[in-house]
This record gives structure tokens, C-alpha cells and sequence, in this order.
């Protein structure tokens, strides 16, 4: 039996190289078959794992680093484009398609969620069915952080819908109420989740580095502090992990599954496409000897510099490489660590936690203080973290640098949040569009 799950967000479909503004919303897609057991209870989770991968590029990577210091938009997509021009209109299909996967993928992790604790099969374990709801959880927590940070106040739908009308059309929670969702969904997940470490899928570890992230978003220095030094360990030394080998989660592919990061990110020379290239900011940020800078930008090789994140460039364009997206690593929780007690006054500490960053790369110690530290870590975060994700522009919102830094290109006062896509409001009489947007 085939359910079908109706969202509370109209869907845009599929997200190909077709102008989306183009493409026939649709209002309801295919889950998998009915949980009735641990075999189709898993067969359902692959599903919500799959869909993560759906729209990679644009969903985890792509269109906070345009709106930043951090990337270029090199491509021709008119709609990217607003985003490298930090000028984004309600009616951006990109972003429709980018907002409309993140629910796509709540969706399926709600119907789980919903399903897995009406099973009655006896060989389907209490252990097996929390581990399995809390992954799911640990999924929709992960997306709804991407939302809240990029959109703010969003809907907050707990639920698989499965019938149309009314029940579609849910307002927007406010920020803060979401944030206490992420939390209650990744908490759970580290109480139940039966993984310790895992580095494709949920694990207690994961998602407790999930809520180090959060408190220092939050800015409650003490329980990041306590959260980011309980996921490294006592003694933990960074130095001896290579650089980018110190994934705690990621989003991993394989040759039949893969992706195409590397068309996008690379330059025509290669094959690819050159959607997005490094910035002259982040490729000056760079001391000299980083070691990180030959992993992350080569400015010799072809006619333009591009990035490195993503380097199966003898993959081609045919969906088979298999370069991960980073979502979390423990460099992010040292780096967290140096905030957090910064923040709280302990420089000494804080000092030791960046220079386990710096030494990984090549760098001499710096010594912080009260009148250094905003930037010496928001530097240290640019360059490690170049092209994994939205942390540049995160980090700039929050630490109050975002209109200072990227006001030269455009930012102002009104870009600290993105529109709702204007499809959805206009379907959802109960979806104000965000006061501050291009209309």
C-alpha cells in the first residue's frame, strides 16, 4: 500500500537545470510503503536519508556562500545570481526549491516518527524503534536549523500531513520556538540513538556537536563550552586528525549515488561548470604557510582559481563523484570551545583551543585577549570552513559583523533574513511574508 503525503508547503517539484519559476507546483509525493515492521521501518529511514541528498548544492552549500564574502556567483542562473548580488526577491525559484526540499525531507522524517511507535510486531524491538525515531528526529532537527538560520521564523510542522485543505496552511513559528524543537529533537537523539560515532548517519556524538553549535548560536557560552569539550574528549589532540579528516558528520555519497560538486565548483578547464568561485576575500584571508589553503583553493592550475572542497573533477558531470559534504567536524568544536570561553573570560583556555587550529595548519600561537578575539576566531572559522556550508554568513549575523563586512557588496540591514518563498505565501493565507524582503 502506497501512502501519500500531502505537505504544508506546496512543492516545486524537481529541481533540474530548468528554470524552476517554470515548473507546475505539485501538492503531494510518494513515501515509501507502510511501516510494518523493522525492515520496512528501515527501508523508510533510507528514504529520509536519501532526501537529503536532494538538491545538495543549492540546499547546504551554495546560496549562503553567495551571500557572503565567501564565494562568487560565476554562473549564469538568474536566480543565483540574486543571491551573489545580495538582491533575493520572494519569487527566487532557487530558493523556493532549496526551502521546499528542507520540508520535503521534515516530511519524511515526521511520518517515522508517526509510524514506527503504531507498529505491533514483537521481534520489533522498543531499543530498535527509539533508535530508529530518534535518527529520524536527528534529521528533522538538522534541517530545521538550516531554516531557522537562514530564514528565521518558519513553519513548525511536527506532524506528517496527509490530507489537503486547511491543515496546509500553517503560520510561522517564531524563531526561538523552533530552536526549542532542534533542541528537544537533537536531545533525544542523544539519549537514544544507538551509535556512538558514525560518520554518514546520526550519532550520539553528532548530535551532541549539533547542540554545542546551537548554545554557541544562542549564546550560552557555559553549556557550549561544557558541550564542544564532551564531544573532543579529554586530550583530545586535533593535530593528530588531518585536516578534513575530522568528521564527526557528514553527507556522504558512492559511485552509483553520487553527486556533482565538482561541476559546479569547477572551472570550465575541468569540464565543469563554475557555478560558484572563491572570493578574492577568502583567498586573501590565507596567512601565508596555512597549510589548509592548497586543500581549499588552487589560484595556478586552470584559467580561474576555484575551490578544492570538492575534487573529483575525473568524475565528470555524471553524478558519480563521491566527495562529502562536511556538516560537522571536530575542528568546529575546538573552535567553538576557543568562543565559548573567550566569551566567558578564560583566554588562556580560549588561547589553547584556536592554537590547536593553528598548529594543525602550519601557524604560529596567537595569544587572545578581550579586544582581539571576535575576529581572531571569526578569521580562523573563514578559512577552515571555506565552502562546507553556511558558516561564514552565520557568523558574521551573529557576532553583530554581518553590515560592517559585507556592506561594501551590498548587505544591509534588512539582509539578516530571506524572504519566504513568494509561491507559498501566496497559496498559504496564514504565511506572512517576512517585513524586511523584496516585494
Amino acid at each position: 500500500m502506497k501512502k501519500y503525503i500531502f505537505l504544508s508547503l506546496l512543492l516545486i517539484g524537481s529541481f533540474g537545470c530548468a528554470d524552476l519559476d517554470d515548473l507546475a507546483p505539485i501538492n503531494s509525493i510518494p513515501t515509501a510503503n507502510a511501516i510494518t515492521d523493522l525492515s520496512s521501518a528501515n527501508a523508510a529511514l533510507n528514504g529520509v536519508y536519501s532526501s537529503i541528498q536532494d538538491n545538495a548544492f543549492d540546499k547546504w552549500l551554495s546560496l549562503p556562500q553567495f551571500f557572503s564574502d565567501e564565494a562568487d556567483a560565476t554562473g549564469t542562473f538568474p536566480t543565483r545570481l540574486e543571491f551573489g548580488n545580495l538582491n533575493v526577491f520572494p519569487a527566487n525559484g532557487t530558493a523556493g526549491g532549496v526551502f521546499t526540499s528542507l520540508y520535503t525531507t521534515i516530511n519524511n522524517a515526521n511520518n517515522v516518527i508517526t509510524l514506527v511507535p503504531q507498529v505491533t510486531d514483537a521481534s520489533f524491538t522498543e531499543d530498535a524503534k527509539n533508535d530508529i525515531i530518534a535518527q529520524a528526529k536527528f534529521i528533522r532537527a538538522h534541517n530545521y536549523l538550516q531554516l531557522v538560520t537562514l530564514w528565521n521564523d518558519v513553519p513548525l510542522i511536527l506532524q506528517p500531513t496527509t490530507d489537503v485543505g486547511e491543515a496546509l496552511n500553517v503560520p510561522t513559528t517564531a524563531a526561538n520556538a523552533i530552536y526549542d524543537q532542534i533542541i528537544a529533537d537533537f536531545t533525544d537523539a542523544s539519549q537514544n540513538l544507538l551509535a556512538e560515532t558514525s560518520l554518514n548517519a546520526a550519532s550520539k556524538q553528532a548530535a551532541n556537536a549539533f547542540l554545542a553549535r546551537i548554545a554557541l548560536y544562542q549564546q550560552r557560552w557555559s553549556d557550549a563550552l561544557s558541550l564542544a569539550e564532551g564531544v573532543v574528549g579529554e586530550g583530545f589532540d586535533l593535530s593528530a586528525v588531518p585536516f578534513l579528516e575530522d568528521q564527526i558528520y557528514s553527507l556522504g555519497f558512492t559511485s552509483t549515488d553520487g553527486n556533482t560538486l565538482n561541476f559546479f565548483y569547477g572551472p570550465a578547464d575541468f569540464g565543469g561548470r563554475y557555478s560558484i568561485g572563491p572570493s578574492t576575500t577568502i583567498i586573501d584571508a590565507f596567512e601565508d604557510g596555512d597549510a589548509r589553503f592548497a586543500a581549499t583553493v588552487d589560484v595556478a592550475t586552470a584559467s580561474v582559481p576555484y575551490g578544492l572542497k570538492y575534487p573529483s573533477f575525473d568524475a565528470g558531470i555524471s553524478g558519480t563523484a563521491t566527495d562529502p559534504i562536511y556538516f560537522i567536524r571536530h575542528a568546529e568544536m575546538v573552535l567553538t570551545a576557543a568562543e565559548a570561553a573567550a566569551e566567558m573570560g578564560d583566554f588562556d583556555s580560549a588561547s589553547r583551543y584556536l592554537n590547536m587550529v593553528r598548529s594543525r595548519a602550519g601557524l604560529a600561537d596567537i595569544e587572545l585577549n578581550a579586544g582581539n578575539f571576535v575576529d581572531a576566531i571569526l578569521q580562523e572559522r573563514f578559512v577552515e570552513f571555506a565552502f562546507e556550508g553556511p558558516f561564514r554568513l552565520i557568523d558574521l549575523r551573529r557576532k553583530g559583523k554581518a553590515q560592517e563586512l559585507l556592506g561594501p557588496i551590498g548587505y544591509d540591514s534588512c539582509d539578516s533574513v530571506w524572504p519566504l518563498p513568494q509561491r507559498d505565501v501566496d497559496r498559504n493565507p496564514n504565511l506572512q511574508q517576512n517585513s524586511c524582503c523584496n516585494c
